[in-house]
């Protein structure tokens, strides 16, 4: 008899507890339906192109929030720049909705492979396993690179680009036609190399800037003006720029 009351008395407990906790989730989900509810409607604006913090003023204002999900290499939108939205504009959505977005991360960038003493053709080759191309050619006469062969570039080697971005080149015409002055290749020969050159063809060493670097030969050529190659004459200045090894 003890027992039946017992028993009888804990379902009711349960009945109870279990009421209760209806009435509980019952009354939970009504008051997160509510506010749910009571949250103003927006209009998602444009935001495409916008750079991250004008999409966030822009968000902001209406009570919804921005999140970054990913970066994509884009080359007509610069880094930073927004380049797609989700919802999309015009879509009608609660405050507080968070507005997803992909960041433009630029162009991809690519480094340069160097094409000095190439072909023509094993240059459009190489650039375009590196997705580059081909870009403006030029001929120059030249005593140090075989006719055909590419003698410069622009952009410079090992320098970066923009994925799909031309390069320059300038092919060597070989040797010049008797008569015809090129100015030898100095870089880091000895100055005085050079000045024997330039007496002995009456060229006329206009400046001299010493630049101090420890790394070099004292006395060596680190550049000079008219470049390599480059067609001079006879009473033409060059300027050299020569290395020392000054004390600090």
């Amino acid at each position: 008899m003890v027992l039946r009351k017992e028993v009888k008395k804990a379902i009711q407990w349960t009945l109870f507890f279990l009421i209760i906790a209806i009435i509980f989730f019952t009354g939970l989900n009504r008051l997160i339906d509510a506010l749910i509810h009571s949250k103003k409607d927006q209009i998602v604006p444009n935001i495409i192109g916008k750079n991250i913090v004008d999409a966030l003023d822009t968000l902001s204002s209406l009570n919804l929030y921005l999140k970054k999900t990913g970066e994509v290499f884009n080359s007509e939108l610069q880094a930073g720049l927004v380049i797609s939205q989700t919802p999309v504009s015009g879509s009608i959505v609660k405050e507080g909705r968070a507005i997803k977005v992909i960041v433009s991360a630029g162009g991809e960038v690519i480094f340069v492979p160097d094409l000095t003493n190439q072909t023509v053709r094993s240059a459009q080759l190489i650039l375009r396993k590196n997705s580059l191309d081909l870009g403006e050619q030029e001929e120059r006469y030249s005593n140090n690179i075989a006719k055909g062969n590419i003698m410069s570039q622009n952009p410079m080697p090992r320098t970066s680009a923009r994925k799909d971005g031309l390069v320059n080149i300038i092919v060597s015409h070989g040797p010049p036609p008797p008569g015809t002055i090129l100015m030898p290749d100095f870089k880091g020969k000895s100055f005085f190399e050079a000045q024997e050159w330039c007496n002995n063809n009456d060229i006329i060493i206009q400046n001299i800037d010493m630049v101090n670097d420890p790394t070099l030969e004292q006395n060596s050529i680190i550049k000079h003006v008219p470049g390599t190659d480059m067609v001079i004459s006879t009473g033409q200045p060059v300027r050299f720029w020569i290395a020392t090894r000054q004390e600090q």
